[in-house]
């Protein structure tokens, strides 16, 4: 049986479905009772392995990720809460004081008290850290301060003191650093 040339395509498939089925029927018909089950009974198992494995499996792998990844993630998200609570403190909301004011009081809250000096400079602040200056207190305050401030470190020069300190003491750095204010990006105004 052959579709006319102006049959639509489902007519066309069905017209050439129609031999194969059959033909499948007749086949099927003529098997003995045990082989039909035993066909029956693969093909329920084919159909079981392809709902696990494409259907089950890859969801349960998914929650089972996130299951052990979450309390990571939701750790990572408190430490980084507490992070950004910190930068935010009260130096950048008081932005009635001038500049040096607010970076005076950065570097005394840093416990850096009476180991710098701070002058202007140009359009920024030049601030020059003396041998009484702990180096890890130092880097902290030029990784982390001035960005709270609104400014950014222009130019920074460390040399580590030779005070001849045992493994055991805090190392101590000479340091010269130039700040500026933050250029806003304009938005019009």
């Amino acid at each position: 049986m052959r579709a006319w040339p102006g049959a639509l395509p489902a007519q066309r498939l069905q017209a050439r479905l129609r031999p194969v089925l059959a033909q499948a029927q007749s086949r099927w018909r003529g098997l003995p009772p045990r082989e039909r089950k035993q066909i029956l009974g693969m093909l329920a198992v084919v159909a079981a392995a392809f709902v696990w494995l494409v259907l089950v499996k890859p969801p349960l792998a998914t929650l089972r990720h996130w299951n052990t990844e979450l309390p990571r993630l939701r750790s990572q998200a408190a430490a980084l809460a507490d992070v950004l609570s910190g930068a935010g403190s009260s130096a950048i909301a008081d932005t009635s004081r001038k500049p040096a004011e607010r970076v005076r009081a950065s570097l005394d809250a840093a416990g850096l008290a009476g180991a710098y000096q701070l002058r202007e400079a140009g359009p920024g602040l030049q601030i020059e850290f003396g041998d009484a200056a702990a180096a890890s207190r130092v880097m902290d305050w030029l990784l982390a301060a001035p960005a709270s401030l609104g400014m950014v470190v222009q130019q920074a020069t460390l040399q580590r003191s030779e005070d001849g300190a045992s493994p055991g003491q805090k190392s101590h750095v000479r340091a010269t650093a130039t700040v500026a204010l933050k250029r806003q990006t304009g938005n019009g105004s």
